[in-house]
């Protein structure tokens, strides 16, 4: 991170807790607000500067008293000027704005009701930099503080936001005000707050914690599956994280006009209706699951992103890659009939497809300004880094990485983490190179091709890597990676076995205890490697697919000679025959 980032603000004064009173006009389509900041100057200026993004400032007052503001558009900054000296202070500002039509910062979702009348919604989407949009704030993840939140409302209209209400009182113009308690100290992206004609299904106490699915009028006869699945989910991660959810309760909320899948907003969290609202009876099962993972996926955040949050955006790979690879491993306990394990070597395959081209991208690169952040949102975020951190976890052991994890969510709980942490935090805890192995998976683009020897004695096998190139990309020759393979090898009148090895030179061999009839490397495909086996290990394999070769070793050896073709290092008569074997073992 560049010091001079424009984008960036100073941490000479950082906050350490919000009160925000709102008041959504719904009807005119515009808000206004106040916010007082407690805030911290560490060093004497003669500014403070935080984040807005067109919002009209009426009044700024620095321990009560008025201040000169100046507003740099094009870095999103307000500056409130005068001599500070260190200590804690008040900052109240005062300000105006209008609900916007982009479906981010504090935005109005619309939908008609059975009669045909058309209603509106106030609702918010922050992430990645968008909490500026709705009111002035330190709108980085660096910067995290509590949030005491207030909502004025049509007294008709539901309120919700991060944490429990505390209470709702009659104004004497007719509407109501409604008070939240106060957050856990949290990054702004995840405020959030929605008030508009809303229902609330009654809350089911998950451990303590009560869970509720919010939705417009009329549809509360699809929320049954919503709530099996979140609280399946609380108690999962609870287990997994060792520690309890972090906020008061859990509201999930179907809002039907939303960009994203979902957001992991503490407490609030916000779905497309579509993935949140759902009928069993009438439901595919891929329907079913989308709306599991995506319910799985959010509520991961509340640990790993909410409670332990990246320092600055170019940590976003890792926050979605791991509630992706935790979505996953929650819907597999959760109906486990679904083989969600094999079902990720789909997702996994349209990762290598983008991954494969030269113009792919490192997982994680530098982010200096809010739209690099946006454009991390991408399939090598989410699919190849959930498949890398499958990789990790399935090389150290199941046990051993989640105690790595919680060592990590212990240490940093609250608080703010780089990549590396998580890394040294595992590795501190298993004793294996795991910095080593996972730096030369994120800081280079494209993945690895494993070529497989089988010696004619069978009593030994070479492997190698290169990295894989569709025909006319650029190979890169000289690009290596530390690679966790599990490989499974038949000796003679014996039972298969399986054994591990960590490829981080150009080529190296294996050794078996006995010959060898065959050898399947990449075994469940749990690395994110394609491979080439020499002519005669292929065709063994494929003799053996049947009994010996699970769906997804079934499934990699037609997708890896498949994308042989295309990257012009197979024939398609060879793919046809490998086909034409596997579709006769089927």
């Amino acid at each position: 991170m560049a010091i001079d980032n424009p984008y960036r603000l100073p941490s000479t004064v950082t906050p350490v807790a919000y009160r925000l009173r709102l008041e959504p006009d719904l009807v005119n389509e515009t808000f206004s607000g106040q916010v007082s900041i407690s805030i911290e100057i560490h060093a004497a200026t003669n500014e403070i500067v935080l984040n807005n993004d067109d919002l009209t400032i009426a009044s700024a007052l620095v321990d009560g008293v008025s201040h000169e503001v100046s507003i740099d558009a094009e870095t999103e900054r307000m500056t409130v000027i005068g001599t500070f000296i260190p200590g804690q202070v008040e900052l109240e500002v005062t300000f105006e704005g209008r609900f916007n039509d982009q479906l981010v910062g504090f935005y109005l979702s619309r939908f008609t009701d059975e009669d045909g009348t058309e209603h509106a919604l106030a609702t918010t989407q922050f992430e990645a930099t968008h909490a500026r949009k709705c009111f002035p704030c330190w709108d980085e993840p660096i910067f995290k503080a509590t949030f005491d939140i207030e909502l004025v409302v049509d007294p008709a209209h539901g309120a919700i936001a991060n944490s429990s209400e505390i209470s709702r009182t009659p104004l004497d113009d007719g509407r109501h005000l409604v008070r939240f308690a106060p957050t856990i100290s949290m990054s702004t992206y995840l405020v959030a707050f929605v008030a508009g004609p809303l229902e609330m299904t009654d809350p089911i106490d998950v451990d303590g914690i009560p869970l509720r699915i919010v939705h417009v009028p009329g549809k509360g006869d699809l929320t049954a599956f919503a709530l099996e699945s979140g609280a399946f989910a609380l108690r999962f991660f609870s287990d997994y994280f060792d520690i309890p959810y972090p906020g008061d309760k859990v509201d999930m909320v179907a809002i039907p006009d939303f960009a994203f899948g979902a957001m992991e907003n503490l407490g609030c969290i916000t779905f497309r209706e579509a993935l949140l609202l759902i009928d069993p009876s009438t439901a595919t099962q891929p329907e079913l699951q989308r709306a599991a993972d995506v319910i799985h996926h959010e509520l991961a955040h509340m640990w790993f992103g909410d409670l332990v949050t990246m320092k600055w955006w170019n940590g976003l790979w890792l926050n979605e890659a791991f509630a992706t690879f935790m979505e996953m491993r929650c819907t597999d306990a959760f109906r486990p009939e679904w083989q969600r394990w094999v079902d990720f070597g789909l997702s996994r395959t349209a990762a290598f497809d983008t991954d494969g081209l030269a113009s792919t991208r490192p997982i994680e690169f530098e982010v200096e300004s809010p739209e690099d952040a946006e454009g991390m949102f991408d399939i090598l975020t989410y699919e190849k880094g959930a498949a890398v951190v499958r990789m990790l976890e399935q090389y150290l052991g199941e046990d051993r990485f989640r105690a790595g994890i919680r060592r990590y969510m212990a240490e940093h709980a609250y608080g703010n983490a780089e990549t590396v942490d998580l890394w040294d935090a595992i590795e501190a805890e298993t004793g294996d190179p795991v910095r080593r192995i996972m730096d030369s998976w994120i800081f280079q683009g494209g993945f690895p091709l494993i070529s497989v020897d089988l010696a004619p004695d069978g009593r030994s096998a070479t492997i190698g890597q290169e990295r894989f190139a569709y025909a006319g990309a650029d190979p890169a020759d000289d690009q290596r990676w530390a690679i966790p393979l599990r490989y499974r090898w038949k000796p003679r009148d014996a039972d298969p076995r399986t054994e591990q090895v960590l490829l981080d030179e150009e080529s190296q061999q294996i050794v078996f205890a006995e010959e060898a009839e065959w050898v399947v490397v990449n075994a469940e495909g749990i690395s994110f490697v394609r491979v080439a086996y020499d002519s005669e290990s292929l065709d063994r394999l494929a003799e053996i697919a049947e009994n010996h070769l699970s769906p997804i070793e079934r499934y990699a050896l037609i997708d890896d000679a498949w994308a042989a073709v295309l990257a012009d290092q197979m024939s398609s008569t060879a793919f046809l025959s490998v086909l034409e074997a596997m579709a006769a073992e089927a």
